[in-house]
């Protein structure tokens, strides 16, 4: 996730949390009976020493066994709509950010390609991994090791953030984003292991099976991650607040008080990073309202706060922000399913041997 959390000094915390006043003026979707700041909306999410607490790994993965939900499937159309949805949150427009890489200051090293993946969490080895075994040699495998020591590091040493030993990494990963498409594949196909399977499985759970509801769970665990190291953010804990979809509910209503809780933990949480990120959530609740046209995502889709629309034509495989000029014969190889990483061993992270 492109998503920085910053731990801010204990009077503005205190303030986010005791002053309605303090938030509206800030964040601008945070206001309002329902968006406010206030014990009311508040309490529910018990963000108390939020920014002390670390959850360890318990096993070889960061994120919950999942294999015993539900599973469903999504067309190539409806997944291209989700994925430019969500990067227009991410990224301010519909351009692909493959060979995107910065140190956020974040506690994670370097942030990396089209979803975030980063050095300091173990998915971008994850890539790379997957990469190497595609094409062996390539400018990324030597860094392997040293990605290696880290992920071997406890998850809430704050080592992880170190990026000393990653010399001329950033350079390398835009250099191979811009130049080889296998590799560009390589990211789609972890992230849809990583984030787009799980976000079905966790929609269907709930019964949610509509186009735009996919979309919308695909936001929300890109946004928030289904790992059980964030155990106060995550997709599930959203899941676990919005309570269980009812009897006789329609899907939009659901989806309507699914979003609303979203939103909600985004303006409550204590900092400067989550709450000025409910403006997505808005924008998404605006889509839900007209529900019968873009419930199946057959049409065009107008983010109005963010000020693009979303076709579903847009050219989805090089990165036109970041690098220069698309090679001549650009094509992407056909995709690949990969194994989702929520158990042990994690066969989505292992190395190449």
């Amino acid at each position: 996730m492109k998503f920085a959390t910053t731990a801010l000094a204990g009077m503005a915390t205190f303030l986010a949390l005791t002053s309605p006043a303090f938030a509206k003026n800030k964040f601008p979707y945070c206001t309002g009976s329902t968006y406010e700041v206030s014990n009311k909306n508040c309490a529910k999410f018990d963000f108390k020493d939020v920014h002390t607490k670390c959850v360890e790994t318990s096993n070889c993965t960061t994120f919950y066994d999942i294999t015993n939900l539900p599973k469903q499937s999504i067309n190539a159309h409806t997944t291209k709509m989700a994925e430019l949805i969500t990067n227009v949150f991410e990224n301010g427009n519909t351009k692909m950010g493959y060979a995107y890489v910065e140190a956020l200051g974040d506690g994670r090293g370097y942030t990396c390609g089209y979803i975030g993946f980063t050095t300091g969490t173990n998915d971008a080895l994850a890539v790379i991994n997957q990469y190497t075994k595609r094409k062996p040699k390539n400018a990324l495998s030597k860094y392997v090791p040293e990605l290696e020591r880290i992920s071997k590091l406890k998850f809430c040493d704050t080592k992880r953030n170190n990026t000393s030993g990653l010399s001329g990494f950033p350079k390398a990963w835009s250099t191979t984003a811009c130049k080889d498409p296998v590799f560009v594949q390589t990211q789609l196909d972890v992230g849809n292991a990583m984030y787009l399977e799980p976000a079905l499985q966790y929609a269907k759970s709930v019964n949610v099976t509509s186009n735009l509801g996919k979309a919308i769970f695909y936001d929300t665990i890109i946004n928030h991650g289904w790992q059980y190291v964030e155990p106060l953010i995550n997709l599930p804990r959203i899941l676990q607040l919005t309570g269980p979809h009812r009897k006789h509910e329609s899907e939009k209503s659901y989806l309507g008080r699914f979003l609303q809780t979203r939103r909600q933990l985004m303006c409550c949480y204590p900092d400067d990073v989550w709450p000025p990120a409910a403006d997505r959530v808005a924008d998404l609740q605006r889509l839900l309202q007209n529900w019968k046209r873009n419930k199946d995502l057959k049409h065009p889709v107008t983010l109005k706060i963010y000020g693009v629309t979303v076709k579903g034509t847009e050219n989805m495989s090089y990165d036109t922000a970041e690098c220069k000029h698309e090679p001549k014969g650009w094509k992407l190889p056909a995709a690949k399913m990969l194994p989702v990483p929520d158990t042990c061993p994690n066969k989505l992270f292992e190395a190449t041997q």
